[in-house]
C-alpha cells in the first residue's frame, strides 16, 4: 500500500526549515533553531524506512530503483544551488575565499561535506561558520550517507523478521556512542553519520508507534499538541541554554516522532501557505545559507537590518520558487531508464566537481584581480605566507641557499615572524626554517589539553630533536603565551605561569650549544577590542562593503597587558647570557599600536600579523634583529 499524502509532515517540514532559516538570520528567540535539522532527520528516518518496508512487503524493492529515485529527488536541486553559489563566488569573493568555497562545492557535490568540516573543525586557522558559504550542506551529505547504507541494513533485517528491534538496537548503540564520544571529539559527534543514526532510528520507530497507537482522535490531538509544545520549547526556550552533544536533540526528535505517529493534522500548520513552504522546504534549505552568506559579505552590517533581512527573505523565496518549479518538480517526474538517468546525473556532477576542484587547485582564480589588488591581497595574508613549503610540515625563508641557518620554534605566534626576518636573513645569506603546524606549545613539559594533546606532544618532541641536531646558529622562540598561561582562577594561573617559565628555561638549556644564540619574542600585541572580518578585509573582483577599521591600541595599554608575561619571560632568561627577550609592545608601537595603515590591515585577527604587520615589526625591530644576527660567541 502506498503512503498517503501527509499534510502534517509538510507542516513539520515548515517548522524545521523556518527554524533553521531564522536561526541563521540570528532572529531573536530562535537560539534553538538548529533543531530543525534534527526534525528533518527524524522525518527522513520515518519516510525512507517506511518506503523500503512497503516495497519489501510487496516484493518490489530494488536497490537500483531506490538510489535513482533518491538521486532524482536530491541531486538536481543540490547541483543547481552549488553551481549558482560557485558562480556568485567567482564574481565577488577574494581568491582565498573562493578557494575555500570551491573546496566546499566539490565536497558538497560528492556528498562528503560533513567529513570535510569534521576534519577541519580542530585546525588552528579553521574558517568560522560565517566564512563557509556551503556549510549547511553537511546535513545533506550526512543524510545521503544514511540513504546509502539504510536500504542494505533494512533488507538484511527483513530476512530475520526483527526489523524494528534491529533498528532500535542500532539507535541505542548510536546514542551511547554519541554520549561517550562527545567529550573527546564534539566535532565528530556533530558532523558524522554514525552519531546521528539514533535520530533516523527514532523516526523509523514512529512507524511501529503509529501502528500500535489506539487512542481516540482527542488523544491523538493531545499527543500532537504536546509534541508541538516540546518542539516550541526546544526552539524558543531551551536553545539559548543548550550546547549540542547529542542529548540536546532528543526532546525535539521524540516530539517529532510522536507528532508523526499520531497522524492528526493540526490546522494551524496545514493551511495552504504552510503546506507550500513545507513542499518547497528542500530548495529553501538549499538556498537560504548562500543568500545569508553573500548578503553579509557584500553588504556587511546592512544585511542584519530590517530592510536587509526582508530583502534576503525575498531573494530566498524567489530562488526557492525557481528551483522548485524549474528544477525539482520536472526532474522528479522524469521517466525513462533508471540506469541512463543515473549515468547522466553522475556525469553532470563529476563535470561540476572537476570545475570546482580546478578552481581550488588554481588558488581561487587569482587572475580575477588586477596587479595592484593582488599586491594588497598578499600584504594582508598571514605573516608566514612568504615562506617556501618543504616536506610535510616545514617551510624555509630567507636565503634558501645560505650556509648558516636560523630556526623559528613555536606555534603560529612565532611563525608570523617569517616576513619580519625574511629580508634580514637574505641580506646576511642565512636560511630560515620553521614548522608549519600551529596551535601547539613547543616547550619542554608544557602540554596542551584537549583532542590535539598527543599530536602536539609528538610535534614538540620531533621539532626539539630536529633543532638540537641542526647546525643553526640562531633560534627564535615564540608562543601564544597567554593561551598556555591563562587559567580560570588566580592560583592555577600562577602555577601554569611557573610551568611555562621553567619549560622555557629547560628548552633553551636542552637546545644550547657553543655559538648558538636565542631570541625570545614576548607577549604579542593583541587588539582584542577590534572586530576582524577576515573575508571582507580582502579585495575581491566586485565591490563589497569594507569592514570597519580598528583604532590603534594605546601603547601604555599594550605594555600593561604584556607586563606580567614579559616579566615572567625575562625571569626565565636572566641567567642565560646567550638569550635575550624582545618585547613586541615596546618595539612595534609608537604612540599607539596600529591595526590598519594606509588601508592595509596589519593584523589578520586579534593575535596574528599579516605580512604587512610582520614587515612593520621587522622594520621597527631592525636594531634588535641586526644585533642578534651579528652576535657570534
Amino acid at each position: 500500500m502506498e503512503l498517503k499524502y501527509r499534510p502534517d509532515i509538510d507542516g513539520l517540514r515548515t517548522i524545521a526549515v523556518g527554524a533553521v532559516v531564522l536561526f541563521h538570520l540570528k532572529s531573536i528567540g530562535f537560539d534553538g533553531g538548529y533543531v530543525g535539522v534534527d526534525i528533518f532527520f527524524v522525518i527522513s528516518g520515518y519516510l525512507i524506512t517506511g518506503n523500503i518496508l512497503r516495497d519489501i512487503a510487496q516484493n518490489r524493492f530494488s536497490f537500483g530503483e531506490f538510489y535513482v529515485r533518491r538521486a532524482r529527488r536530491i541531486l538536481p536541486a543540490l547541483t543547481t544551488t552549488i553551481m549558482l553559489t560557485f558562480a556568485v563566488g567567482v564574481l565577488w569573493l577574494p581568491p582565498d575565499s573562493l578557494r575555500q568555497l570551491s573546496k566546499e562545492a566539490t565536497h558538497g557535490l560528492l556528498s562528503i561535506s560533513n567529513i570535510q568540516y569534521w576534519r577541519e573543525a580542530n585546525q588552528y586557522f579553521a574558517p568560522t561558520s560565517e566564512q563557509l558559504g556551503l556549510l549547511h550542506l553537511w546535513s545533506l551529505s550526512l543524510e545521503e550517507q544514511f540513504y546509502l547504507v539504510n536500504p542494505l541494513f533494512i533488507v538484511l533485517l527483513s530476512r530475520t523478521r526483527h526489523v524494528m528491534p534491529g533498528i532500535a538496537i542500532a539507535g541505542v548503540i548510536s546514542l551511547i556512542a554519541t554520549v561517550a564520544w562527545a567529550p573527546r571529539d564534539p566535532g565528530a559527534v556533530f558532523f558524522l553519520m554514525p552519531f546521528r543514526v539514533f535520530e533516523f532510528a527514532i523516526g523509523a520507530l514512529a512507524i511501529l508507534l503509529e501502528r500500535r497507537l489506539t487512542t481516540s482522535s482527542r488523544g491523538r490531538l493531545a499527543i500532537v499538541l504536546i509534541g508541538y509544545l516540546v518542539l516550541s520549547s526546544s526552539i524558543f526556550a531551551l536553545g539559548h541554554y543548550q550546547t549540542y552533544a547529542g542529548l540536546a536533540a532528543i526532546p525535539a526528535c521524540l516530539a517529532t516522532a510522536a507528532i508523526i505517529a499520531a497522524n492528526c493534522p493540526f490546522r494551524l500548520l496545514t493551511n495552504s501557505l504552510a503546506l507550500g513552504v513545507g513542499r518547497a522546504s528542500y530548495p529553501l534549505y538549499l538556498v537560504h545559507w548562500p543568500v545569508i552568506f553573500f548578503s553579509r559579505f557584500i553588504f556587511g552590517g546592512s544585511a542584519s537590518t530590517m530592510v536587509g533581512v526582508t530583502a534576503q527573505l525575498l531573494i530566498m523565496g524567489t530562488l526557492t520558487t525557481f528551483i522548485h518549479i524549474a528544477v525539482e518538480q520536472p526532474l522528479r517526474r522524469l521517466q525513462g531508464s533508471r540506469w541512463r538517468q543515473g549515468v547522466e546525473l553522475a556525469t553532470v556532477i563529476l563535470a561540476c566537481a572537476a570545475l570546482t576542484h580546478l578552481t581550488f587547485k588554481a588558488d581561487g582564480a587569482r587572475w580575477r584581480l588586477p596587479p595592484a589588488e593582488l599586491a594588497r591581497l598578499d600584504l594582508q595574508s598571514f605573516g608566514m605566507n612568504s615562506c617556501v613549503p618543504e616536506g610535510e610540515r616545514r617551510c624555509a625563508f630567507g636565503d634558501l641557499t645560505g650556509k648558516r641557518s636560523l630556526e623559528l620554534l613555536g606555534d603560529s605566534y612565532v611563525q608570523q615572524y617569517v616576513a619580519a626576518f625574511d629580508d634580514p636573513l637574505k641580506a646576511r645569506g642565512i636560511r630560515g626554517n620553521t614548522s608549519t603546524v600551529g596551535g601547539c606549545p613547543m616547550l619542554i613539559r608544557v602540554t596542551l589539553p584537549g583532542p590535539r594533546a598527543k599530536e602536539c606532544a609528538d610535534l614538540r618532541d620531533s621539532e626539539l630533536a630536529r633543532i638540537k641536531a641542526s647546525p643553526a646558529d640562531f633560534v627564535v622562540i615564540g608562543q601564544a603565551w597567554h593561551i598556555y598561561i591563562d587559567r580560570a582562577d588566580e592560583a592555577n594561573e600562577r602555577t601554569q605561569r611557573k610551568i611555562v617559565q621553567d619549560g622555557l628555561s629547560a628548552t633553551i638549556h636542552f637546545l644550547s650549544r657553543p655559538g648558538r644564540r636565542f631570541l625570545v619574542i614576548g607577549d604579542q600585541v593583541r587588539p582584542v577590542n577590534c572586530v576582524f572580518d577576515r573575508m571582507r578585509m580582502l579585495p575581491g573582483p566586485l565591490w563589497h562593503a569594507p569592514p570597519q577599521p580598528c583604532e590603534s591600541v594605546p601603547k601604555q595599554e599594550a605594555l600593561a597587558a604584556a607586563s606580567a608575561t614579559d616579566g615572567m619571560l625575562s625571569a626565565a632568561l636572566q641567567l642565560d647570557a646567550n638569550a635575550e627577550l624582545i618585547r613586541p609592545s615596546e618595539v612595534y608601537c609608537d604612540q599607539g599600536c596600529p591595526v590598519v595603515a594606509e588601508g592595509v590591515w596589519l593584523f589578520m585577527d586579534p593575535g596574528h600579523f599579516t605580512i604587512a604587520g610582520s614587515q612593520r615589526m621587522g622594520r621597527e625591530a631592525h636594531a634588535v634583529i641586526e644585533r642578534f644576527l651579528s652576535t657570534r660567541q
